[in-house]
């Protein structure tokens, strides 16, 4: 082997790095062309073929091989042959050299992968041109066999990456064509049909499911493909749930990628928080409107304690008047008496002194009768002392109202007078309703006594006519009407020619608080009492209302008093 080195201050310094081998069985051959080389490229030289092959298989390895054709022992063609059947020198770029060329013999050597053919002689210009072409080639061809080694290797990597997430991710991942064949699915996905990744490529995905689980996914995959949108349907196999999310796939063929979730737990846990929510939002919607009975019960007591007191009051007041207003009208009584006596005894002197009396006295005790006007206070003095009695007879009367409205002492169930009870209850609040209210009673005389809890009921009847009188505006009338019916039953109807009530309102009447009195006029406590201790008698009471005629209130009691049952069930409402 011959190597020949010279460096041309005019050559490209790529081709100082390329080296070229010759192969010719004649010397002079070999130094004429490698005469053409030096200054432009390394040359190694080469008398046979073993030599060539020996050279090209060891280091440096040639870039490119000028190989002459014909040659003993080894010809051309037969060292071709061996050079592309080894892989270290497979890639090498080799032209041949030949003084005879034919189109069979150039055929055979493209055939055995030769890249080109020159034929002798030649100039150099040529030779450097060819070569110079096939080096460029070969070095553009290394870098793409480079880069695509590169590409495969990532394209390795990063499918080797995938299907290490893929089968690491705990669902199925499949991607599928629009017709249901399967391109891919991950480990955990080919198990769900009880094989392996390999086995389940090609075949057809809804062949594999069940209709309730394909048919559903199937009209999805359809969707996803029309819209080119994400879309999402659950679907149940084998007693699970999937949340299966169908993603498309960019570019051509048309694809899509399908994430079949197991959501069975999820779904599970969802429903047993979704009944906890509900368990605990009735526990709380229970715990409020105990918390509101127990306002409610809390604002009714404190206004009975209230009424109670004022009853206890009235009470007590009625009591401290009754003395003073007894011995008031006894003394009048008595003054009464002795004012008479005194006239009597007036009238005896008058008679007796008209003849003893001097003349001129006579004249001016007359005088002095007519100066005070004493026919007419003799006359007035006893109306006045009338009027006062009857005056203190009414005050007596209203202290009695108080002690029969109050009923202090008698606070348990016993027989009572229901007109007693309403007249006594008038008379309470007549102030309240004598000057825009004409009062009118129909009651009926066969109502017999009735057991109850007396001034629980007073408080019924005040709220009642309280309410009517507030409900009528100038002048209107108050119609109390009592029956006693054929089923043992008081009737006791207090009507109005008032507002009314209007039909959105009547269902609430009876609720705590509500009231459609300004603010400041009222608690709206009043009609819940009443519902109440109405309850407490085992009655019922009914309401009739036309807006701008009237309202009326019937309140139904039992005769007797019911035994057994709830003494707080509430009374049966009717609202009209």
């Amino acid at each position: 082997m011959e190597v020949v080195q010279t460096k041309n201050p005019m050559s490209p310094p790529d081709a100082m790095a390329a080296t070229i081998l010759v192969v010719d069985d004649s010397r002079i051959n070999l130094k004429a062309v490698s005469r053409m080389l030096v200054g432009h490229f390394r040359v190694l030289t080469a008398e046979s073929g073993p030599a060539a092959l020996a050279i090209a298989a060891g280091t440096p390895r040639p870039d490119l091989i000028l190989l002459d054709v014909m040659m003993p022992e080894m010809d051309g063609y037969e060292v071709m042959e061996r050079l592309r059947a080894d892989d270290a020198t497979r890639a090498i770029p080799v032209i041949f050299v030949t003084a005879r060329v034919t189109d069979e013999d150039e055929q055979h050597g493209l055939s055995l992968g030769a890249a080109d053919y020159i034929t002798k002689p030649f100039s150099p210009a040529i030779l450097l041109a060819r070569i110079r072409n096939h080096l460029q080639l070969k070095r553009a061809q290394d870098a793409l066999r480079d880069h695509n080694a590169n590409l495969e290797a990532s394209v390795t990597e990063r499918t080797a990456a995938l299907r290490a997430v893929l089968d690491s991710a705990d669902q199925l991942i499949a991607m599928i064509s629009p017709e249901g064949g399967i391109l891919a699915i991950n480990r955990i996905g080919a198990e769900q049909f009880r094989a392996t990744p390999a086995k389940l490529s090609g075949r057809n995905l809804f062949d594999l499911l069940p209709p309730e689980f394909g048919i559903p996914v199937s009209d999805q995959i359809a969707e996803v493909i029309r819209t080119d949108r994400t879309g999402e349907v659950d679907a149940a196999w084998e007693d699970r749930i999937f949340h299966v999310t169908v993603y498309p796939v960019p570019g051509l063929p048309l694809r899509v990628v399908v994430y079949a979730s197991d959501v069975t737990d999820q779904v599970a846990a969802e429903a047993d928080l979704r009944k906890e929510r509900e368990q605990l939002a009735a526990s709380l919607a229970h715990q409020r409107e105990l918390n509101h009975k127990l306002e409610e019960a809390q604002n009714q007591l404190l206004q009975s304690e209230k009424l109670a007191s004022l009853g206890q009051l009235a009470a007590g007041v009625a009591h401290e008047l009754n003395n003073p207003i007894g011995f008031v009208r006894s003394n009048v009584s008595t003054l009464e008496g002795y004012l008479g006596g005194i006239f009597e005894i007036i009238a005896a002197y008058d008679e007796h002194a008209a003849g003893a009396l001097a003349p001129e006295a006579a004249a001016a005790l007359v005088e002095l009768k007519q100066k005070k006007d004493f026919d007419f206070l003799k006359e007035d003095i006893f109306q006045l002392l009338a009027e006062s009695k009857d005056g203190l007879f009414r005050v007596q009367e209203i202290v009695q109202n108080l002690k029969d409205f109050s009923r202090v002492g008698e606070a348990g169930w016993g027989w009572a007078d229901l007109h007693a009870c309403i007249d006594s209850t008038l008379n309470i609040i007549w102030n309240e309703l004598k000057y825009k209210c004409t009062v009118v009673k129909h009651y009926d005389p066969t109502l017999p006594q009735v057991c109850c809890i007396a001034s629980q009921l007073n408080q019924v009847f005040m709220n009642l006519l309280v309410n009517a009188g507030h409900a009528i505006a100038d002048k209107g009338e108050i119609t109390i009407t009592t029956r006693h019916g054929p089923d043992g039953m008081a009737h006791i109807a207090i009507s109005d020619t008032g507002v009314g009530i209007p039909d959105e309102n009547l269902p609430h009447l009876f609720e705590p608080f509500f009231t459609t009195k300004p603010v400041g006029k009222g608690t709206g406590l009043g009609l819940s009492i009443a519902y109440g201790i109405i309850g407490r008698h085992h009655g019922s009471i009914d309401v009739r209302s036309v807006v701008g005629q009237g309202t009326t209130f019937t309140v139904n009691l039992p005769i007797a008093r019911v035994e057994g049952g709830s003494t707080e069930a509430a009374p049966e409402t009717t609202v009209h």
